[in-house]
Order: structure tokens, then sequence, then C-alpha cells
């Protein structure tokens, strides 16, 4: 089962991530997982069946782990591959932008606050991706 994880400080920004993804049917049948911070995420992954078909959306600045720890930690755990990695941010340093766009496990950053049309492009890229590894 496809998971899509969102992980946050911004309770706001979860609130409408969850009403947005709730409203896409494009995303009904994928369990949906939220946590607030990089270290939240990591106390759970241990009990999470990780398979290759998580989307993650995450945030750059976070107190504890950031989003670039994060990534980090997917990569020193060697999962990072069962993730499609979407930046989430609302940071306005163009060099997180620039090493989310060079990084080779972000498939795209996504500047906040987020949208239902956001998402939809978000999902079409993904098919894309998925289309062009088949």
């Amino acid at each position: 089962m496809k998971q899509l994880i969102f992980i946050d400080d911004d309770l706001l920004a979860i609130e409408i991530f969850k009403i947005i993804s709730n409203a896409l049917e494009e995303v009904k049948s994928y369990k949906k997982l939220f946590y607030r911070s990089g270290d939240h995420f990591f106390e759970s992954v241990e009990t999470l069946k990780i398979e290759k078909q998580n989307i993650l959306f995450l945030d750059l600045n976070m107190p504890g782990l950031d989003g670039w720890q994060v990534l980090d930690e997917l990569e020193n755990r060697g999962i990072v591959d069962h993730f499609k990695i979407f930046i989430l941010s609302s940071s306005v340093n163009p060099q997180d932008k620039q090493k989310a766009n060079d990084h080779p496990k972000v498939c795209s950053y996504i500047e906040k606050p987020l949208s239902k049309q956001k998402v939809l492009s978000t999902l079409a890229l993904l098919s894309e991706i998925e289309t062009s590894n088949v």
C-alpha cells in the first residue's frame, strides 16, 4: 500500500494537507501519516512498513532534526530509496531551493503555502517519474 508521509512542525500546514489529501481521489487509497518533526518520524519508523511506495513531503525548517538532517538519516539507514521525496518549505533562502534541486533523492521543491493545485502537480510529476522508470 502506498503511504503518504508528511513531516512538518506547522500544525496549520498539517491540517491543510489533511484536508487537501482527503479531498483528492488520487490519494484516497493511500495510508496517510503525519509527523511534527523528523525526530518524531524516526521514533516510529521502526514500526512502519517501509516499502518502496512512500511519498514524503518534508519541511526543511523544523526543531530537532531539520529536513536536511532527515534526508541524511534516511540515507544513513539505507532506506532513502523507499521514498519519493518532495521538499516543502517556506524558506526564502535561494540556497535551500538550489540544494533541493541538486539533491539526487529529491523529486521537487514545493513552496508553501500548500494548495490543492500544488499537490496535484506533485502527483502528476510523480506519475511522470514512475512512468519513466518503467
